[in-house]
């Protein structure tokens, strides 16, 4: 029987599911596989699902999801999510349209059908989070899903918003507020390492490092882990390739939700570092983007990297607000502004329009030469993998590719 054809499982006023009463009844759902993560939650079957374990650890368990025991009441998680969603996509379809937001549950949301990739999913998920915070951010006076920013190029990014200006300031001269945002995620790492010792250097290393590194883990038993410098990469380059030259008082933001990633709580830093160490972050200095092949528009084009981690509650209730929350190394994001000149205004409180249109302050670089995590058991354990992440340390500080020598 076609999906659309059988009962609406959740048995609730269907006010609250408004939205997901309408797409299971006109046949939207009808092509999802029956292990997608939205109908499993809307029949209330969910067990498990992939990145769970990092969502627990991403958050402060405000509202009591996770127990003392690590259990997850997924019967009421399931519940909660499919009320929070289909709130959520009924605030899109008032914002972005009903054949925009059709055509996103058919194609995006539905994460290749019955051919179901769940990275794919909580990817189009990701989108949801990030663009329903904006539309609520102020009362736009256009709001556009996928517009054509960029004349060359038959991409687009995921959304615009525009607004008059009600003050001068900064933007003196420029007539219309404009936003571009282009979100990006990578999948969950699919096996997760509990029990095992596990490193990601945070920069670059020289060639002879990529080599010795690996090899000082394999000899403490330490599993090593390539970080995932050319996902960043290819996500700023993408970027780029989207957004156009910002005009006067228009700002290009890349959203990269870094939540499903092997350390849970402060994941998102593996790729801040990356992106803004002192010593060969990326998107800090040009030479060693170029060495990597990051297109060098992408330094006029984007005015802001945002990274953030997600959490379980987060997710629970498609709230992108929960990357406040406190854990920590503070809250669950950084924002590095790319135009020199915006960032040291916004440093120094010369101007503060990114604060009023993402809520967030311009944050320091962070160089951090490697995470990593022992898993200690015991006090004397503690205290033997301190001294194996100094030395861990000072080998990657040694062997890290410096970007006035070694390029």
């Amino acid at each position: 029987m076609i999906r659309h054809e059988t009962r609406f499982p959740i048995k609730v006023d269907t006010e609250l599911c408004k939205f997901l009463y309408k797409a299971w009844t006109a046949g939207w759902l009808d092509e999802y596989s029956n292990d997608h993560f939205l109908i499993k939650a809307i029949e209330g079957r969910i067990e498990s699902f992939v990145g769970i374990e990092q969502l627990k650890e991403n958050g402060i368990n405000i509202c009591g999801v996770v127990h003392e025991n690590g259990f997850v009441d997924l019967k009421t998680f399931c519940f909660n999510f499919c009320i929070n969603f289909s709130m959520k996509m009924s605030f899109w379809e008032n914002h972005f349209g009903e054949a925009n937001v059709k055509r996103f549950v058919m194609d995006q949301l539905s994460a290749g059908k019955k051919a179901y990739n769940e990275d794919t999913f909580f990817q189009a998920l990701s989108e949801v989070s990030v663009l329903s915070f904006f539309a609520s951010r102020c009362k736009w006076d256009e709001i556009l899903y996928e517009p054509p920013v960029n004349s060359e190029s038959k991409k687009n990014p995921e959304a615009r918003f525009a607004r008059s200006f009600q003050e001068n300031g900064e933007n003196e001269g420029a007539e219309t507020l404009t936003v571009n945002i282009e979100v990006k995620s990578p999948g969950f790492p699919h096996t997760i390492h509990p029990e095992e010792k596990i490193m990601i250097p945070t920069v670059l290393l020289t060639e002879e490092g990529r080599k010795i590194i690996p090899k000082f883990c394999e000899q403490h038993q330490i599993l090593y882990l390539e970080p995932k410098l050319l996902k960043l990469r290819d996500y700023i380059n993408s970027a780029c390739e989207k957004f156009s030259f910002p005009q006067k008082g228009e700002y290009n933001f890349l959203y990269i939700n870094w939540s499903f990633r092997d350390f849970p709580s402060n994941s998102f830093l593996e790729a801040w570092s990356l992106l803004t160490n002192e010593v060969n972050g990326i998107i800090t200095h040009p030479s060693i983007a170029s060495s990597v092949g990051i297109n060098p528009d992408a330094f006029t084009k984007i005015t802001a990297i945002v990274v953030y981690t997600e959490s379980l509650e987060g997710l629970m209730f498609s709230n992108f607000a929960h990357v406040w929350e406190r854990r920590g190394c503070g809250p669950r994001f950084r924002m590095w502004v790319v135009d020199e000149k915006l960032r040291k205004d916004e440093m120094e409180d010369v101007s503060d329009i990114l604060f009023k249109i993402t809520g967030m302050n311009p944050d320091k670089s962070l160089t951090q030469y490697a995470m990593f995590d022992g898993k200690s058991r015991s006090d004397l354990e503690y205290i033997e993998n301190c001294k194996l992440g100094t030395d861990l340390c000072s080998l990657v500080t040694q062997y890290t590719l410096r970007a006035d020598s070694d390029i």
